[in-house]
């Protein structure tokens, strides 16, 4: 599979204002829906994979989550990127410590093969400062799009 086929610059949410990992769940799941790329299904299956195996990832330079369903609620394949103007409280992965973020990787995997190395790239990125330092420095849509398209291969 090509990864970057999954990015599209509809799927870069960049001025999110929600309160809790709820608020933010429903945001990106209604904007998912409505460009048809998840079922009617994907909120509450991603609430409840969140409740049951956390996603949020302490990385050297930057936390994050990775919140995702499983395949049977999404339609097709996506990585969507969401920015909350304030940083919110997850649920670390493996751990359940708690930890604040403001970035989200919301992945939409159709196939569960493909889940893990998705998780190693993101991984492998997050560990370059200088991806890290551009990403969080970027201001628009275009910006955040072309540097996922540079770095994801």
């Amino acid at each position: 599979m090509n990864y970057k086929d999954m990015l599209h610059r509809e799927l870069i949410f960049l001025d999110e204002n929600s309160n809790n990992r709820e608020e933010l769940f429903e945001s990106i799941s209604h904007k998912l829906m409505d460009l048809g790329y998840v079922k009617s299904s994907y909120q509450v299956a991603l609430n409840s994979r969140e409740d049951e195996f956390p996603t949020g990832l302490i990385t050297k330079f930057l936390p994050i989550a990775l919140p995702h369903a499983d395949p049977e609620n999404v339609n097709k394949a996506f990585i969507a990127v969401a920015r909350n103007n304030q940083e919110i409280p997850m649920l670390q992965m493996g751990s359940n410590e708690e930890m604040r973020t403001k970035y989200f990787f919301f992945l939409g995997i159709t196939d569960s093969s493909h889940q893990v190395i998705l998780l190693q790239k993101f991984m492998q990125l997050l560990q370059d400062k200088e991806f890290v330092d551009k990403l969080v420095s970027a201001n628009s849509v275009d910006e955040v799009y072309s540097l996922l398209d540079e770095y994801f291969d």
